[in-house]
């Protein structure tokens, strides 16, 4: 296996794709290495984002507590 060039590397760096977290409810940002990039909104978008989030959080823990996670 060869080292990857700068030309294969900066296309993968240029592939962002948008993908849903299920455990979350979250949707993230993320660059074809699977870094996560974060996304400008505005405010009214930001109180949106963190109350799905936060409900999203909420039910995730309920279900590790259900399956015992919390012992």
């Amino acid at each position: 296996m060869a080292p990857m060039s700068f030309a294969a590397y900066r296309a993968q760096q240029a592939v962002v794709r948008e993908v849903f977290d299920e455990e979350t409810g979250r949707m993230r940002l993320v660059r074809g290495t699977g870094e996560i990039i974060e996304r400008i909104v505005s405010k009214e978008q930001q109180r949106a984002i963190n109350k799905r989030a936060t409900e999203g959080d909420g039910l995730s823990f309920q279900v590790m507590m259900r399956k015992g996670g919390g012992k």
